[in-house]
């Protein structure tokens, strides 16, 4: 039998790359994006509208996100996060930051 231990370490890039797994699969994400610059978001959602979403467990950082709007004339994007909330206005673009529990509950009801 293999050892927890090995299978989940306790450093952070271990803890973010099982977040984003987590999240990427209780959203049943199809779609992730990457340009030739390696701008990247982890999900785009196509429910109702086309949605960037970028999952980060720890510093947050807005470049991919912003690129994909930019390239897509969206105005609008998510960042899931481990725990910080709130709402930002960047380059007129609105980022809506959000723990991940309140996402896949909103997400989970309404299917963004």
């Amino acid at each position: 039998m293999v050892s927890p231990d090995i299978l989940f370490k306790d450093d952070d890039l271990s803890k973010s790359r099982i977040f984003e797994w987590l999240i990427v699969t209780q959203a049943n994400a199809e779609f992730f994006y990457r340009d030739a610059y390696k701008n990247e978001v982890d999900m785009v959602l196509t429910n109702h509208n086309i949605t960037p979403v970028e999952i980060k467990y720890g510093k947050i950082d807005y470049h991919g996100i912003l690129a994909f709007m930019d390239t897509f004339k969206i105005n609008e994007g998510i960042v899931i996060s481990n725990e910080k909330e709130e709402s930002r206005v960047i380059n007129g673009k609105k980022i809506k930051v959000i723990p991940a529990f309140k996402f896949l509950l909103e997400y989970t009801s309404h299917r963004y």
